[in-house]
């Protein structure tokens, strides 16, 4: 009795297995592409991350992808990777799992088993980790994967391998869950959804106990795991009463605690996990599986990715998929449901032009002539070229069930595909064949040619367009229940009807576009044109058109392809796809392009079935499972990251932030989270209170230079993928009124104003008063200012040579150095009178103070003035005096300090334009030498020429608008010895006289 029961549960697990290969093989029939892989997106160290050998990937509740590696984390915006390591935190560099606490605390679970988590920016130690390295055996190998938990109480739970589970409440007592000794594998059900393992070696038995609160259950796996002690153990919590576990190479759903199927198809499995629509189960050998939950008898996968050995995957908000690879960095997937077929896969050419698929087979064809034939997963070649004599370049197909034939329209040739073999139309013309479309209303067809339109019945050409005088290059062909023919030109819509071609552009400028494709619905009569630059043109029945562009939503207005199906109409372009849904109350589009998972935007050629859309483009074929593909509706987050101002920058944004009235800008960084974007999310900000529109940019960050006091309302959107705008995120600005904007000061400065008219009547007469006795008073310093530079130093000492020759009873020499000290007085006193004198005047005064001075010193000093004889400039008006301080200074501080007092003043005047240049040159001992001559003598007097004059310059030069400019220099010989000072001095030209 026993021996039947065995051969009749042989016989059914036989049947069951027949049944699950029969399953399979009719799904491969059905979606033959399976086997191919979707369009991924690699990074890896080359891109920013961490390292290349990952291990876990995650996403938080913000929307950030976090990457555990041999080598830190990563944190990825989209953006860029921020890396973290044991510099900046990490208790250890390779980190196995990354998990997200009931409070949003990032945990980083590494190999080492020591923990740490990410809070407000920055990584924080756990506390307790010498309670885990006390207790952590010597032989362990690592914590157990998926197997930590953080409740809502801070209890952390943490798997190890060869030990059980870790239990550490928040103040840190320590507790290991209670181990079934005689148990090879226990489940913890800590939670309503989450389920903890440990794994015992020291047992030989291969029992599982399924622990929770209600119950144990314990089942034997002897028929189950192939080995002794698996060392990847996975459990994941379906519903209440059912799980997904694997077991090394073993994979099992129980149901209310019993095996329901036992899949052993995979070895050595490394990964198991769930979403909504999938169970993910990859291995050591590569790839990655995932069948359908919805399937609750069976595992039925797909395989991707072979060549990649996957650790975890995840779904992010969007929909698309990120993987995490052992050696391959990360992989991103923007559609599952999309698969790719490239010249990886084995297709003759990437720049796929024609593609049509009946039944399991997939025809492709190419701009080199080649049309792939894709088989259960194979393909085989067919050469047109090599057919057909000069055959090449594909340009459409068409299918016809019916006759069961491919008609292929290439380049120099029509024929057909009939069991594989390439049928020529032949005519007395060449045939130069673009699109190719059945008849509606009989069994022939209509072709649109280099050379104008032709018709083709029984394999021959029975009527051509030249014959009636039309011979124009017709790019796309259409034929509507009337049986009229519409065929589109470089120069637009043409009709044929009644053996009479008409031009539509003469009725309607939207219909003189050029275009490649034109598509004729019968359930509404209309007329689609697909024209490239102006969109759609839609021409219905009664001969109204209308149009339909980017701005109503179209992603390119250059079409390529138009194909309808099922009420939806699928357009191709240059820039992605879009599929346009007609309803009562217009269109509704849908734009896919690579970002969403196809493998190009050039897109050249569309078939679509019922379930299935084949996306022909310049990088491979595209196929969009129709019934699982949905558009991205997810909403981005955008976050504020963070704010700069002169005086401050900061990561930590605040939901108010305070300002001074005098910020001179404030520049606000922000982040969208669209990873299906990738780097490209369009954004829009506004600045409430300065600004209500909205501003529309790409970059990540906006500058305010202008910040009126009050308060302020920073907003900021992003947009996915779909055009579809996020939630607001937003930040309130509150910019400080000046002190004179307060009420009280306004108040005070009323007042004070008040007062200041009431005195502006009493005081206005004494302050032009006191204007014009300041206009004399200057004038008076300016004589005075002159005056002073000669007192110090030169009629002192004159007065002391007369004395001395009167005493010495030289009447000659006191006679003659009185009377020239007496005509340079006279001089002086006139010429104070005026602000500017001629410049003659001013050398006859200077000529007279340096006679006076080389008679005194008694021939020692010499002086030459030189203005190149030019009498003209002898009548430029200069200020009084200007010269003569300097020419003082040479002699005092220059020759009358070296050891003979002798030496020699050149004065220069030049006339350079504008200005005259005058300088002052001396052989004396220089500036630096008489600084340190004066400071060894300590002599309280200070010589105030050079600064009055420098006073008396700056007033000029307020007075006149005009650059009064002085500069000295310091002349050295060859050896570096002081050899006197030059001084230049330039004086404008035409000076008012006051």
């Amino acid at each position: 009795m026993t021996s039947k029961r065995k051969k009749l549960t042989h016989l059914s697990k036989l049947f069951c297995l027949r049944a699950i290969l029969l399953l399979v093989f009719i799904c491969f029939v059905v979606q033959g592409y399976s086997q191919f892989d979707p369009v991924y997106k690699r990074f890896t160290v080359n891109d920013g991350l961490a390292g290349n050998e990952t291990y876990h990937i995650f996403q938080d509740s913000k929307g950030y992808i976090w990457i555990a590696t041999n080598n830190g984390v990563s944190l990825f915006d989209g953006y860029n990777f921020k890396n973290f390591d044991v510099q900046t935190g990490l208790v250890d560099n390779i980190v196995f799992e990354i998990y997200e606490d009931y409070k949003g605390r990032i945990w980083f679970v590494p190999f080492s088993c020591e923990l740490c988590y990410y809070e407000n920016g920055k990584i924080h130690v756990y506390p307790f980790n010498y309670k885990i390295r006390q207790h952590m055996p010597t032989k362990s190998r690592g914590p157990l994967k998926l197997s930590f938990y953080v409740d809502t109480l801070d209890n952390v739970y943490l798997g190890v391998k060869n030990y059980g589970i870790m239990h550490i409440n928040p103040e840190g007592i320590f507790k290991k869950l209670n181990v079934d000794e005689d148990t090879k594998i226990i489940f913890n059900e800590i939670s309503s959804n989450k389920i903890l393992i440990t794994t015992n070696e020291k047992t030989n038995s291969k029992d599982l106990l399924i622990h929770s609160n209600k119950q144990n259950v314990k089942i034997s796996l002897e028929n189950i795991i192939k080995i002794n002690t698996p060392i990847y153990t996975y459990a994941i919590k379906d519903t209440d009463s059912t799980i997904y576990a694997s077991f090394e190479g073993t994979l099992v759903y129980f149901e209310n605690n019993r095996p329901k199927w036992i899949d052993k198809s995979t070895s050595n499995i490394i990964w198991l996990s769930k979403d909504d629509e999938y169970l993910f189960v990859s291995d050591f050998n590569g790839g990655i599986k995932f069948s359908p939950i919805s399937n609750k008898n069976s595992f039925r996968p797909k395989k991707i990715l072979k060549n990649f050995q996957i650790t975890s995957v995840i779904k992010d908000t969007e929909g698309a998929y990120w993987l995490s690879t052992l050696n391959n960095g990360i992989i991103y997937i923007p559609d599952i449901h999309i698969q790719t077929i490239t010249k990886e896969n084995g297709i003759s050419d990437i720049r796929v032009k024609a593609v049509y698929e009946k039944g399991e087979n997939i025809y492709l064809g190419y701009q080199m002539g080649w049309v792939d034939v894709i088989r259960n997963g194979k393909i085989s070649k067919i050469n047109l070229l090599k057919n057909s004599g000069n055959a090449s370049f594909v340009r459409s197909f068409l299918g016809d069930e019916k006759n069961d034939k491919l008609w292929i329209c290439s380049f120099g040739h029509l024929g057909y595909l009939q069991n594989d073999k390439f049928h020529v139309i032949k005519d007395k013309n060449t045939i130069y064949p673009r699109k190719i479309i059945k008849s509606r209303i009989g069994n022939y067809y209509w072709v649109a040619t280099a050379n104008g339109i032709i018709k083709v019945e029984n394999d021959k050409v029975v009527y051509d367009s030249r014959n009636d005088g039309f011979s124009a290059m017709a790019l796309a062909i259409e034929e509507d229940d009337q049986g009229d023919i519409w065929f589109l030109t470089y120069n637009g819509l043409w009709k044929y009807a009644n053996k009479l071609y008409q031009f539509m552009g003469d009725i309607d400028p939207l219909l003189a576009y050029s275009g490649s494709s034109v598509l004729y619905n019968p359930y509404n009569e209309t007329l689609w044109i697909g024209t490239n630059g102006a969109g759609i043109v839609i021409l219905e029945k009664n001969g109204k058109t209308s149009q339909i562009s980017k701005n109503e939503g179209l992603i390119s207005n250059s079409i390529t392809q138009i194909e309808f199906r099922n009420g939806r109409y699928w357009v191709g372009t240059r820039q992605g796809l879009s599929v346009i849904t007609s309803h009562k109350e217009g269109f509704k589009i849908q734009n896919i392009t690579k970002s969403d998972g196809i493998i190009s935007n050039d897109i050249s050629a569309l078939y679509i079935t019922d379930s299935l859309a084949y996306i022909g483009t310049s990088e491979g074929l595209s196929i969009i499972d129709i019934n699982k593909f949905s558009p991205n509706t997810t909403p981005p987050k955008v976050y504020i990251t963070s704010i700069e101002t002169p005086d401050s920058a900061s990561n930590f944004v605040p939901d108010t932030l305070p300002l001074k009235y005098d910020t001179k800008y404030a520049l606000i960084s922000f982040n969208g989270i669209a990873y299906k974007n990738m780097g490209r999310i369009p954004y829009r900000y506004r600045l409430l209170g300065l600004d209500s529109n909205w501003v529309y940019t790409s970059s990540t960050q906006c500058l305010y230079s202008v910040l009126k006091p009050g308060k302020l309302k920073f907003e900021v959107q992003a947009q996915n993928s779909n055009g579809i705008w996020g939630p607001t995120s937003s930040m309130l600005i509150i910019v400080n009124s000046p002190i004179w904007q307060k009420i009280w000061f306004i108040a005070l400065f009323a007042i004070i104003f008040s007062l200041l008219l009431y005195l502006v009547y009493y005081y206005r007469m004494s302050e032009l008063k006191k204007r014009n006795a300041l206009l004399n008073n200057i004038n008076l310093y300016k004589q005075q200012s002159l005056r002073q530079q000669m007192n110090p130093h030169f009629i002192f000492n004159t007065l002391n040579s007369i004395q001395y020759y009167i005493l010495e009873k030289d009447t000659i020499s006191s006679h003659k150095y009185l009377t020239k000290f007496a005509r340079l007085m006279r001089f002086t006193l006139d010429n104070s009178l005026h602000s500017a004198i001629p410049l003659r005047d001013e050398l006859d005064t200077l000529k007279l103070y340096l006679e006076l001075e080389a008679l005194r010193l008694q021939g020692k000093f010499t002086y030459t003035i030189d203005y190149d004889n030019n009498e003209s400039i002898l009548e430029v008006k200069i200020p009084t005096l200007m010269i003569q301080p300097f020419v003082e200074n040479a002699i005092w501080h220059g020759i009358m300090l070296k050891p003979d007092k002798s030496g020699h003043v050149q004065i220069n005047i030049r006339d350079i334009g504008d200005s005259v240049l005058c300088t002052i040159e001396d052989d004396g001992v220089g500036r630096e030498y008489a600084k340190k001559i004066r400071e060894e003598s300590n002599k309280n007097h200070k010589s105030r020429g050079f600064q009055i004059t420098q006073q008396r310059i700056d007033l000029l030069n307020s007075m006149y608008g005009q650059k009064f400019n002085i500069r000295i220099v310091d002349l050295y010989d060859k050896n570096g010895k002081p050899t006197g000072t030059k001084v230049s001095l330039n004086i404008p030209k035409n000076l008012e006289n006051t």
